[in-house]
């Protein structure tokens, strides 16, 4: 199906097979009425005996009516010259990877992937193919791209085929298929599950009573990994941001000697970005620290995570 894009279901579902017709063209024997492959495990049957081969892709148009001005459809796959061909379409959702593969009664079937242009419909790049008994496509796909697959006969022999289309998402594009991946929503690292490491850093606050709260004397934080960015403030007292030229020990000073009455706050926020590579190539689940300001000195500390990619997104840590 052409013009309007394909979408990939996001459930899983049941297989699916495509009606087919006896002694008669498939219903998807010309380019511009491809099917959409609309099951994230898609299977089709299709009896290519009596499919074709198009001069021009572009007739007839979807209805069968007389169309010009499509490129002579591709017969050769690595080689091997191949005919009586079918169509099938996909767009999508997210990034992801799709295994293609075919099987046919009593010849070879070829299966070819390309990518084709939502605005004029032309085909603009072969993927990848397979003219081989058994063979199958395993390649990645990005998402709102549009994707054609055309299945056919090796040497021009046809018969009753089943295609079989299975989608692996990959919803925050990290490399883990949503299946495997404990955070599908945030992009992360394998090792960690799919999810982005969360920061190990390590606070420090030093005071003195004052008899009506606390004056800081120390405010150092340990484990900061290089660029990570700390950002320290109390209650009536400012503020310190300071980002990290190597992994150690952060030195807050500018609120050393500050004093803060009961009833305020000491906070610390430590976030990281993506660092493109290595641990933190997607960044990082930060750490806030609070701790409440009592008459006679500092309550419990509070501790919570900063959702990666955000500066201040509290919540629960996992």
């Amino acid at each position: 199906m052409r013009i309007v894009p394909s979408l990939i279901a996001a459930a899983a579902s049941l297989a699916v097979l495509a009606p087919t017709a006896l002694a008669a063209p498939p219903v998807n024997d010309n380019y511009l009425a491809s099917l959409p492959v609309d099951k994230i495990e898609f299977r089709s049957a299709v009896d290519l005996t009596e499919a074709t081969t198009q001069p021009d892709i572009f007739n007839p148009s979807r209805d069968g009516q007389p169309l010009g001005g499509g490129t002579t459809e591709n017969t050769v796959c690595k080689g091997t010259p191949f005919g009586k061909t079918a169509w099938f379409d996909l767009t999508p959702q997210s990034d992801g990877a799709i295994d293609v593969s075919a099987a046919g009664t009593g010849f070879t079937p070829v299966i070819v992937l390309y990518e084709w242009s939502q605005a004029n419909s032309q085909i603009t790049r072969m993927v990848d193919c397979t003219p081989v008994a058994g063979g199958r496509l395993a390649l990645d796909v990005k998402k709102g791209r549009s994707y054609t697959i055309q299945l056919g006969g090796a040497g021009g022999i046809g018969g009753p085929a089943t295609l079989s289309v299975d989608y692996f998402a990959d919803s925050d594009s990290d490399g883990e298929y949503d299946a495997l991946d404990k955070c599908p929503e945030v992009p992360g690292i394998a090792r960690f599950g799919g999810c982005p490491p969360e920061l190990r850093v390590v606070p420090s606050v030093g005071f003195d009573r004052t008899g009506n709260g606390v004056r800081i004397s120390r405010l150092i934080v340990d484990r900061v990994p290089k660029g990570a960015k700390v950002v320290a403030k109390c209650s009536g007292c400012g503020s310190q941001t300071v980002r990290a030229k190597k992994t150690g020990t952060v030195t807050l000073t500018k609120l050393v000697g500050k004093s803060v009455r009961a009833g305020g706050n000491i906070e610390i926020r430590v976030t990281l970005g993506s660092q493109r590579t290595g641990t933190y190539k997607f960044g990082a689940t930060g750490s806030y620290f609070k701790w409440p300001v009592q008459a006679n000195g500092l309550g419990k500390r509070q501790t919570r995570c900063i959702v990666a990619g955000t500066a201040s997104k509290i919540e629960t840590c996992k």
